[in-house]
């Protein structure tokens, strides 16, 4: 067998196949581009421009055996994407010889379309891989392009596959820009020129990889990334790399690995890789820079330094990020860098729970445990050694105790301080005998749900060097231990601070705690406060206390507090007396009250004043308040305003509002932009809206995909939906799996889905169970299902059932069903027959 007839072979994996024919094509066809699908290819493959403007598109399937009509219906919903895009040829790669059934249809795909259809089949892929031998290195693992095969683009990997450490969570961080970028990036540009190496130096943890791999990903998305699995494969890799026929990039995390035994990375490599116009992509620490700075291979290579210490600039901008981790990280002691203290946090917490044992660093552990407590309930500044030592006893208690033989404190306190990546550590020096938690161990803490030991509230109390230090620990505690918290405020209010007796009271109402609260409330806060007057009007109106709660929020906005007209106007809208209540939302909205346009949008709406509230819903948005976009968009979609609708839906979505993603998915599909609408059912499936699940669900099914729709109606089932149970059983039934058909239309049934109970039937009819389908049919015909009367026409045969069968068909004609005036109107001529007889 010749090799270029190996392309089934080669067809068993897609990726392989697909580039495989990709770069055989571009050298049957030079210009030849290939199209990246991992975002949807349109139905394009590879794109060749024509003179004049035209395009060749190429559609590459992996088919092995032969096209099934699974396989066909895939290349035809390929070729109609593709149409959309106005192609002036294409045409089908596949590894098949066609039959000729699969030929006919084939060409009788091209009466559907205005261009030229055309089928690469493995004839024709045997005949160009003969002339053009080259390709035959795809058949030998050891070749070149064999190797070239492997190897992703850069587009296609992620931070992991360059080394980057992985966070326990798995969520690796976004990248914040560094302010070196600017440089990696025009040498970067410059090496993919005419070849180069770079390497960036710096400490430990300084972010040198993230920062590399950043500027690739921005500069060289169509490289391929050649990431040694170990430094001995060098040597092997750089033939590979020097005859492949697209760009590569060697990288190399840890550079001082592939320096050690003086033959993994040699000079001569590294020129051989320079000349063939490869990029080399290297990292490597500060202290390992200071022994291999005089290196032949170093001296090759351009350095850039990156300051472990993230400067203002940088700090404000990973300030600014969407991720909380890396939020905390910005907020840290400008010594310790914001990408030293992302890495070190999992690292530190991962150290500390280890810690927690007989033989480890157990007292050391409860000093760290302490102190992220200490600063999770709110002491910020530093903590004495003292307070952490009186502050831990509980922690260690809670471990074992003596059972665990703690090391002596003065040990515990200097592994806890001891150096790791960089300068951090997991207790930070603060000053003279004093220290703080590491900061993302304080997030690790928070992020696993971990709870504050109950002791380290009333240590933090007690330890509060202010009152604003104490509301605020007290403050935290009822986020967090409510309970705690009710003590904590009372022994403040105690101490006579009004101040601390509302919280108390608002405490106490979220526990409902109600009595308690308004006693408070009316005894030890001020009652004629306008703070304390709205709290105790939320009370009453919770407790159903209405006209009191009334009088409570008239006299809070009488005495300025704003947010009490907007309750106000809440309560009185329930009750039903709009006027008043627009009045009360208005005297919010023009205060400034967060929420109060949004509500007077949603009482205008409701009572009929679109445009009215649709302004309010604009104000709301002015205002900062994004809330009312979905309602927005849902009233311009009313009047059939798309255009104006759909960037509201579209900033609705971006927020999670699940009622405008679903919005979105709807209107998509109803213009028939099937991809669209599945993109956003999806993102709506992602919110938890069962709704979508049933909606995407009875997309596939139109789209013939009932694998695809099943799940996602069983997954409406389990939500609750109704008509998830009729459809599910209706898929199930034209598929002849009458047994579970039948469960879930007695299901849906017994939800009161009137068509149910014929389609029980009919599955009862289908497995010679007559009796029980003609039951199942009477109960349906007489709740008024037309397609039950008329099946009981087939079945109530014995004259005696002539009456009620008439009676049923009656009812099914005079609701407008033909079919069953047409019935009845054969029983009268059959009636009249047999009585002329």
């Amino acid at each position: 067998m010749g090799v270029w007839t190996c392309w089934e072979e080669l067809a068993g994996g897609r990726q392989a196949f697909e580039e495989g024919v990709t770069i055989l094509l571009t050298m049957v066809y030079p210009g030849l581009r290939h199209v990246d699908g991992s975002g949807g290819d349109r139905g394009e493959d590879a794109v060749l421009r024509l003179p004049g403007g035209g395009r060749h598109v190429f559609q590459v399937k992996s088919f092995t055996g032969r096209l099934k009509p699974v396989q066909r219906r895939q290349v035809e919903r390929s070729l109609k994407r593709a149409a959309e895009g106005q192609p002036t040829r294409w045409t089908l790669v596949v590894p098949l010889r066609l039959n000729p059934n699969e030929w006919d249809w084939f060409d009788g795909l091209r009466d559907g379309f205005p261009f030229p259809l055309d089928c690469h089949d493995l004839n024709w892929l045997n005949t160009k891989s003969y002339q053009h031998p080259s390709i035959n290195a795809l058949f030998q693992p050891e070749a070149p392009l064999a190797a070239l095969l492997t190897w992703p683009r850069v587009a296609d990997t992620s931070p992991i596959d360059a080394g980057l450490a992985v966070p326990e969570s798995g969520d690796i961080p976004p990248y914040v820009a560094r302010d070196i970028d600017p440089v990696v990036r025009d040498r970067m540009r410059a090496a993919a020129e005419s070849g180069g190496a770079l390497v960036i130096v710096g400490d430990s943890a300084a972010g040198k990889t993230r920062t590399l791999y950043e500027g690739l990903c921005a500069e060289l998305p169509g490289h391929r990334l050649v990431h040694p699995m170990q430094p001995g494969d060098v040597p092997l890799l750089i033939p590979g790399i020097v005859a492949a026929a697209g760009p590569c990039v060697l990288w190399l995390d840890e550079l001082h690995r592939y320096l050690q035994d003086g033959r993994c990375l040699t000079p001569h490599g590294l020129g051989e890789l320079r000349r063939a116009r490869a990029i080399v992509l290297a990292t490597l620490n500060a202290s390992a820079y200071e022994h291999w700075h005089g290196s032949p291979v170093l001296r090759q290579m351009q350095t850039i330094v990156l300051d472990r210490r993230w400067s203002l600039a940088e700090r404000q901008r990973a300030a600014a990020a969407p991720d909380s981790r890396v939020v905390q990280a910005a907020r840290v002691d400008p010594a310790i860098g914001v990408a030293e203290c992302l890495a070190a946090g999992p690292w530190l917490w991962q150290e500390l729970k280890l810690a927690d044992r007989a033989g480890g660093q157990p007292r050391g552990a409860a000093l760290i445990r302490a102190g992220i407590d200490l600063v999770r309930v709110g002491l910020a500044g530093p903590l004495p050694t003292s307070l952490l030592l009186e502050a831990h006893l509980p922690y260690l208690a809670d471990s074992g105790g003596p059972v665990l033989r703690p090391e002596p404190a003065d040990d515990a306190l200097s592994w806890a301080g001891k150096v790791r990546f960089g300068v951090s550590s997991m207790l930070l020096p603060a000053g003279e005998d004093a220290w703080t938690a590491h900061p993302q161990l304080a997030a690790a803490a928070d992020e696993e749900g971990v709870t504050v030991h109950p002791f380290t509230w009333f240590q933090a109390l007690g330890a509060a060097d202010d009152l604003d230090d104490m509301f605020k620990v007290a403050l935290n505690a009822s986020t967090h231990a409510p309970s705690i918290g009710v003590f904590l405020w009372r022994s403040l209010a105690d101490a006579g601070l009004k101040e601390a007796a509302n919280n108390l009271g608002v405490t106490l109402a979220d526990l409902g705690r109600h009595e308690e609260a308004e006693h408070v409330f009316r005894a030890q806060a001020n009652p004629e406060d306008a703070v304390v007057l709205l709290n105790l009007g939320n009370l009453l109106c919770k407790t159903g206390r209405h006209e009191e709660a009334e009088e409570a929020y008239r006299k809070s906005g009488a005495r300025g507090q704003a947010k009490a007209w907007n309750n106000l106007g809440l309560l009185l809208k329930d009750r039903g007396e709009y006027a008043c209540a627009e009045t009360c939302l208005r005297s919010a909205a023009l205060a400034g009250t967060p929420d109060a346009e949004y509500n007077l949008g949603v009482l205008l709406d409701e009572s009929g004043r679109a445009d009215e509230a649709k302004a309010a819903y604009a104000r709301a948005y002015d205002a900062g308040d994004a809330s009312g976009l979905t309602n927005w968009g849902m009233l311009l979609l009313e009047e059939d305003r798309w255009t104006e609708a759909e960037p509201l839906l579209r900033q609705a979505a971006e927020t999670g509002d699940g009622d405008a993603i679903l919005c979105l998915a709807n209107a998509a599909k109803a213009k028939g932009n099937l991809l669209q609408a599945t993109h956003w059912y999806r993102r709506a499936i992602d919110t938890g809206d069962a709704r979508a699940c049933f909606n995407l669900a009875n997309l596939h099914r139109d789209d013939d995909r009932p694998d695809l729709a099943e799940p996602l109606y069983r997954e409406a089932v389990d939500a609750g939906i109704t008509s998830a149970l009729y459809n599910l059983a209706l898929l199930l039934k034209r598929q002849k799996r009458l047994t579970e058909a039948e469960d879930f239309f007695r299901r849906a049934a017994a939800e009161g889905h009137k068509e149910a109970l014929f389609q029980l039937g009919d599955v009862l009819r289908q497995t010679d169970r007559q009796e029980e389908a003609t039951a199942q049919w009477k109960a349906a015909a007489e709740a008024g299902d037309p397609n039950a009367a008329i099946a009981l026409a087939t079945v109530l045969t014995d004259p005696a059932d002539q009456p009620y069968l008439r009676k049923v068909l009656r009812s099914a004609a005079d609701a407008g069903d033909n079919d069953a005036a047409l019935l009845i109107s054969v029983l009268n001529v059959a009636q009249a027959s047999s009585s002329r007889e």
